[in-house]
This record gives C-alpha cells, structure tokens and sequence, in this order.
C-alpha cells in the first residue's frame, strides 16, 4: 500500500502521534552548546595556560613532522604518530574542557531550580482566594474545568500578578511544580470575554500538556549560564589571542556563539505550534484563538527576514495558518539539517579531545566510530523524528510530496554541508590554522560530496522505513517509532565515524596510495586486474580496514532487517506476491551460477596457465581478488533482478526484499569461495597448485573474507536495487495510473524465509564481533604450498640471471629507493625467475616478501641465503 493510499487529505493530521519537535530542537542546542564549549575551552587553553606558546609549537611540529610509530602500508600511522605525539597536550586541554563544561551545566541546574522563586519574588504573585472573593472562586471553578478538558491528571497553581494589564498568561515551574501566572488584565477581559480567556489558558496549559516547560526553562537557563561561563571565558581568550591569528577565530567563534543563539530560539518557537495545537484538540477552542492570533499580528512589528531565526515566537500570523493547516510540524528542510550538521562535527571535535581523559589508546578508526556513535543518537532524534513525521504528512496530502514522498535531497545535503562546515569551524581549524583559508582540500571535497550522496541515500532509506512500519491509517504501530528512528543510529554511525576517519586523514594517504599502485602493478605484471582504482575498492588497506569492521556488516544488515522487521507484525493479506519465492530461488540461482563459474574458471586456469606462474603469490592474489569481486558484482544483479521483479507489486519496499536477497547471495558466495579451494586440494584439475586434500582453514581468515563480500556486496546491491527502483518508478509515470502497490502479506512460509535470513544476519554478525581480524591484509590467500624441489645445477641456467640483477639492484639500492619501489620491483623479479624457469628462486623472492610484511628477521636471513644460492647456479652471483 503506498503512503497516498493510507489517510485521505480531509482526515486532520495528528501533531502528537509521534513527539513533538521542541525536544529535538532541545537535544540540538545541546549538543551546540558542548561542541562551542570545547572551542571556546581550547581557545582559552592556549591563551592562559601554562606553557602554552610552547605548547602551541609542540603542536605544529607534531602536525608537520609525526614519529613514525608504523610503516608506510599502514592508513592510520600518520594519525597515530600525531596523536602519540600530542597525547600529554591532549590530556590537560581536556581537563579545561571537562570543567568548563561541568561549571556551566552546575549553574544551568542552579538557575533552574531558582526560576521558580526568582520569579515569585520579582513579580509579586499571589495566589487566587476562593474563599474571601467570589470572583476569585468562579474563577477557579472555570480554571478546574479546563484542566480537565486539557486531560491533565494533575492540575497546576495558578497566580495572579493584578498589577500587570496585559491580556496574557505564562507557565512557569519545575518538575513536579508547575505555575500559571495570569495577569490581572486577562482577568478583567475574561470576564466579559470567556472564549478568549478559554483560549489563552488552554494554551498554557497544552505547554504542561506537551511536557515542554521543564525543557523551556532549561533553555533559557543554559542561555544565561552561557554568559558567564561561555562569553565571558571567549573575551578573555580573544584578548590573549595572537594578533595574526585573532581573525580567523573570531569569526569562527561568532559562527558557534550564532549557532547556539539560534538553536535555543528555535526551541522556544518550536514549543507554541505545540501549545496551539494541544488547546486546538479541545472542541470549541478554534475561534478563540484565531481571534487572539489576528489580534496580536495586527499589533507585531515587521522584524528583518534574515533575524527571524532569532525570534523568540512565531509571529502570530504564521500561528494561525499552522491551525488551519499545520505543516511547519511535519516538515523538514535545509536549514534545519543544517544546523545538525554543524552542531554534529563541532561537538565531535571536543569529544575527541575528550576521549583522552580514559581512551587515549584507541585506534583513529576506533575514536572516531565512538564519538560518531554519541553523536548519532542526536542527529536521528532530530533529523529521523522529523523524516518519519514529514513521511506522515506526504502521505496525508497535506505536505509537499512526491509519489508520496517528501522532499529528502535538500535536508540530506543540508547535513552534509552542516558536517563539512563544522570541520571547518571546528577547534583544530581554529587554533591551528587560524591563518589558512576557511576551504577543504580536493581530497576533503571530494570525500564530502561522497558523504553527501550516502547521506540522501540514507535519508531516503529512513523515510521508506517509515513507510513499511506505518500502520495502514498512517499511524506507527504500536511503539514503532523508535525501533524504526533506532534503526538509523548504526548506519549513521558508520557513516559519519568513517567520513570522519577519511576527511581527517586525506593528506596522509598519499604514501599509501602510492604503495598500493606499486603493489597493482607487481601483480598486474603476473595476472590480469582492472584499472587501480576498481581495483583499490576491494584491496586498498582503507578498505581492507572497513570491511573488516564489525560495525559495518551491522549497519549493512539493518538496511533490510529492521525495516523488514515490521512484516512480524502483519498477518496474510492482499493477492500473493510472492516475494519469499523470489528472494528464495534468485539467492539460489545465483548462487548456483557462481559455483559453476568459480569451478570453471580454476579449471581453465589449471589447464591454460603453467604451474610456475600458477604458484607465484600475486597470481594467487589476483585470483582471489577476482572471486571476491565477482561475489561483489554478484549480489547487485541479484538486488537489481528481485527489486525489478516485485517493484510492480510492491513499490519501493521491492528494494529492501532486493537488499535481503543480496545479503544471502552475499553468505552463499563466500562459502563457494572456501568450497571451490578445498575442491582445488582434492581434484588435480580444480587446483592453482596441488595441495593437501584436508579443511584448513583459518577463522580469521575466513571471517576478514566473508565480511569483505558482504560489506562490499551490500554497496553494490544498493547500487543494483536503486538502479531497479528508479527504472520502475520512471516507468510507472509513463504509464497510465494503476492500482496502488499492494500491501506485503506475511503467511507462514514468508515467515520462514524472514526468519532464516535474520538468523543468517545475526550469525554473520556474531562471527564478526567473536573471530579476530587477521594482521595481514584482509583478502590474502594462505601461503602458496611448497614447490617442488629445484632443478638439478645447468637446468636452465642463466635464464634466471635477469632476476638475479634485479634483486642485487633492489638490495644495494639502499635509501635511494622507496619501499613501494622496492616492492614493485621484487614482485618483477619473481615473474623473471618465473619465466627463466626457476621455481626455487621465484619462490625464495616470495618468502622474502613475505618476511618483510611480517617483520621476520629470521625467515627474511634464510630467504636471502637460498637467493643467493640459486643465483649463484644461474651464473650471477650476488
């Protein structure tokens, strides 16, 4: 059933089915606060601390010169040499940051559990005495029956300030305590006007209702609280600033002070659409309040478009079209997602400095997903809350919406652009390269617009979860929402922690990189491979380093499990579809297919390629490469062939059944991968080499590979799923308008097959999280079996000898020689030995390789000896 088809337009939309905004915009101004906190805390560390111009040099140095902690190959060792090298710095600037932190939040709660008294005091209220005045008690009586018709349990205090003309009330309180203040002109015009007095006091007490008065005084606590402990602490940083470098972060710190005044504005507007609606639910309310809204607009002043954002109220002309037709409740948009975004990565950098209080031994990898794991439960709760409510909305029909959709691009660049521009603002940028131009790199850009296109994608998956667990009404089922916005922390994590990990560490790739293209042409020069790059998503240590992440397989099995999990709930309805047909006989036929493949291809190889060449450890490379990538490319057409079949039937949701499909392709194609090696062992003419007839396999090994097919495989079926979606959709529009997709039915051997995939899931994802990663490259086959003795002295002599040179070239080379150089050319020298004919010297240069990579001193000796020994039978001695 599509989302058009769950409400019609004239069914009002519910604004508390899911929670109301005003605790998200809260959750935001949050985390603003801590991230400008952590700026303004660094800023002032270098200013006053102790030692801090020589701090300030010790971190330049570190930055431009790490220690090597670790080779080259190694992605994170120009992070750890950084870090390792800034680890005691780190340390006493965190200690800053933690008190400042803790300093403001001690006077937040201080000043509101104070508000309550303060204002007692300042205004003089009183309360209402039913007993001495009779108006006071009709009052009253008014005053009880509206508190029940708001359905509170418990009814507030109301006081009076008589003192006050104006026609209006406020609530005020703690928890547990709550206040209406009326003033004294509301009581004289109640009198002769009950609708307006019944309408003024519904809406406060829809605030206590809504549960936002606690938040309310929260704001403005840590408004105030930000002064002393914000402000006044930024001035006196600025003064102590360097002149040289007092532009570049002044105006960073504006950005932050700016974001944190908007974000508690926003929570202050935020909390009246909720006030309106909770007194508009009350029968009756309407025309009171929209008299008292058009009265109030008549009498605001016309404020500048571009201060709006600082309004403390919606202006009231605004509040009754959100009556009439609310949509500023169920909608999202750019500036929004944008201001997540940058409170998101701002705060990030504090609490990576933070992290050096208890976890100063993480990995950069590590840090980064634990910090980008606190972060993403905010992000969701404001940006998944409001995708779910904005799904609702879209299929009303009273928001903007596409095929019952709404709008997901411009919020999703929105929070990557907020991302992108924290990284900017944030406190590294602002201190230590205060003087450089506020711009990412090419290599930063370019990472940020990959991160931008995965954040539409996830935006788009979010809202068609959305879609799958509404109730056919357009009301989530049950407590559903929160599984269903819970569902996005993972992938969001990963997203984040990983882009995190990448942006930071883009200028220390270059080695890498250049390694990894020695390495690709090496094994370019003994087997066939595609171009670098194609080549490089599977095998660059990068990606290696992703795909053996635990949390990655998580977030590529929730993208079709926890939507799909909402099917437990439904029983058989609607024609069959069947799907579990589908997703059941494509994985097998799949699968199949990939068996005769794997089995065909190793035994045109044992019959077309000689066993010397066979043998060599980058043949062995390219060819597992191959099987991996075809297991890759694999679940795509798998995803595509299933989304195209059931887009029809089902719409979209054809895409999470895609992805479901891909997965168990994914399973059974590693599994075919070990099988056709064990096969190999057995028969003759199935092996690259011979080898034992016995299951040896190594559990990290096989670990490091299957999460490498399905991580990889997952990136590809969304590729195959959405190429199907957006073909199907394109389709459908050129076509004359159908019946509406059908609802999925769930009977008892649908059941089964959701059942068994999740029990597949939870295996892959326990086998990640018990089973070490190997310490080599993930994806590197066991060790070639042993050669066959060498030819007698004369057999082929000097034909080997170009291989010999090569090696002597490489070993006296010394430091004029990179080790990505030296690599590419002792891989050559191998496929020279080859080629000459002797498998001893080509497996000798192998296990040197190979004790390099381990660090084996030993084995590295005894490789050099048997070199020389069979260079010494080719005639060219060392």
């Amino acid at each position: 059933m599509s989302a058009n088809d769950r409400r019609t337009p004239s069914e009002p939309l519910d604004p508390f089915v899911l929670p109301h905004g005003v605790k998200f915009r809260f959750v935001l101004l949050v985390t603003a606060l801590i991230g400008t906190s952590a700026f303004i805390y660094n800023l002032l560390y270098y200013a006053v601390a102790p030692g801090a111009d020589d701090t300030f040099a010790d971190y330049q140095r570190c930055i431009a010169a790490p220690p090597e902690v670790a080779p080259v190959t190694d992605p994170g060792a120009y992070a750890r040499g950084v870090l390792s090298c800034t680890a005691a710095f780190e340390r006493e600037k965190a200690w800053w940051i933690l008190a400042g932190l803790a300093l403001m939040a001690v006077a937040a709660l201080a000043l509101y559990w104070a508000f309550p008294r303060l204002r007692m005091w300042r205004e003089r209220l009183e309360p209402l005495e039913p007993e001495d005045d009779p108006e006071d008690a009709a009052l009253l009586g008014v005053l009880e029956s509206l508190v029940a018709e708001a359905g509170l349990r418990k009814a507030p205090r109301f006081l009076v300030a008589r003192r006050r003309p104006q026609v209006t009330a406020i609530t005020f309180g703690r928890v547990g305590d709550y206040r209406v203040r009326l003033n004294g002109g509301l009581l004289t015009e109640g009198r002769q006007d009950p609708e307006l007095l019944r309408a003024i006091v519904l809406h406060e007490l829809g605030h206590v209702r809504n549960k936002d008065v606690d938040i309310t005084h929260l704001t403005a606590a840590l408004a105030l609280a930000f002064v002393p402990f914000g402000l006044v602490p930024l001035a006196v940083a600025l003064a102590g600033t360097d002149a040289r470098d007092v532009l570049g972060v002044a105006w960073r710190a504006a950005v932050l002070v700016a974001l944190v005044c908007v974000s508690a504005a926003a929570v202050l507007r935020a909390r009246e659409f909720g006030a309106d609606a909770r007194a508009d639910a009350v029968s009756g309310t309407r025309p009171g309040l929209l008299r008292l809204l058009n009265a109030r607009a008549a009498r605001e002043p016309r404020w500048p478009g571009w201060l709006r954002p600082l309004d403390l109220h919606p202006r009231a002309e605004r509040r009754a079209v959100e009556l009439a037709r609310p949509t500023a409740q169920f909608r999202i948009g750019f500036g929004e997602c944008f201001a997540v975004g940058l409170a998101a990565t701002i705060t990030a950098a504090g609490l990576h400095t933070l992290l050096w209080l208890g976890f100063n031994h993480l990995a950069p990898r590590d840090s980064r997903w634990l910090v980008a794991l606190v972060l993403a439960p905010a992000v969701v709760t404001v940006v998944g809350t409001a995708l779910w409510r904005a799904t609702m909305a879209a299929g009303s029909g009273t928001a903007q919406a596409r095929d019952g959709r709404p709008p997901t691009v411009l919020p999703a660049v929105g929070l990557a652009a907020g991302c992108v521009a924290g990284r900017l603002v944030a406190a590294e940028n602002g201190i230590l390269q205060s003087d450089g131009l506020p711009a990412p790199t090419v290599t930063e850009a370019a990472w940020s617009v990959v991160l931008c296109l995965l954040v539409v994608l996830l935006f788009r998956w979010i809202v068609q979860g959305a879609t799958v667990w509404l109730a056919p009404d357009g009301r989530p089922s049950g407590r559903s929402w929160p599984v269903g916005v819970a569902a996005a922390v993972v992938p969001l994590a990963v997203l984040l922690g990983w882009w995190l990990l990448l942006y930071d560490l883009s200028d220390g790739l270059g080695p890498v990189n250049a390694e990894q293209r020695a390495d690709h042409r090496a094994i370019a020069a003994v087997a066939p491979v595609e171009a670098f790059w194609p080549w490089a998503a599977l095998e660059h240590p990068m990606a290696q380093l992703f795909y053996r992440w635990t949390p990655a397989v998580l977030a590529a099995v929730t993208l079709w499990a926890l939507p799909l999990a909402a099917l437990w709930r439904r029983r058989a309805a609607g024609p069959p579809s069947r799907w579990a047909r589908w997703v059941v006989v494509t994985s097998l036929a799949g699968s199949a297919g990939f068996a005769v493949a794997v089995l065909g291809t190793r035994a045109y190889v044992h019959l077309g390629v000689a066993e010397e060449r066979r043998r060599q450890v980058a043949y062995v490379l390219a060819f597992t490469h191959w099987n991996v990538a075809a297991a890759v490319v694999l679940q795509g057409l798998v995803a595509l062939v299933v989304t195209a079949g059931l887009y029809r039937v089902h719409g979209r949701v054809a895409v999470l059944f895609g992805l479901m499909a891909a997965f168990v392709t994914g399973c059974l194609a590693t599994g075919v991968v070990f099988a056709g090696s064990m096969v190999g062992g057995c028969w003759n003419v199935f092996s690259l080499a011979p080898g034992p007839c016995v299951v040896d396999l190594e559990l990290a090994f096989v670990r490091d590979t299957l999460l490498r097919v399905v991580v990889a495989g997952a990136a590809c079926a969304v590729a195959g799923a959405g190429a199907a979606a957006v073909a199907g959709s394109w389709w459908a529009r050129r076509r004359p308008p159908g019946a509406p997709p059908a609802p999925v039915p769930v009977s008892r051997r649908e059941r089964t097959v959701l059942g068994l995939a999740t029990l597949l899931a939870f295996a892959v994802v326990a086998t990640g999280l018990a089973v070490g990663t190997t310490t080599a490259t993930a994806g590197a086959p066991p060790p070639a079996p042993p050669a066959p003795p060498a030819p007698p002295s004369g057999t082929g002599t000097g034909a080997a000898a170009p291989a010999c040179a090569k090696y002597d070239r490489v070993m006296g080379a010394g430091d004029s020689m990179n080790s990505a150089d030296k690599n590419a050319e002792l891989f050559d020298a191998v496929r020279l030995a080859a080629d000459g004919g002797n498998v001893a010297l080509a497996t000798a240069l192998q296990d040197l390789l190979r004790a390099v990579s381990a660090g084996d001193l030993p084995a590295f000796s005894a490789a050099r000896k048997r070199i020389g020994e069979q260079c010494a039978q080719q005639g060219a001695p060392l």
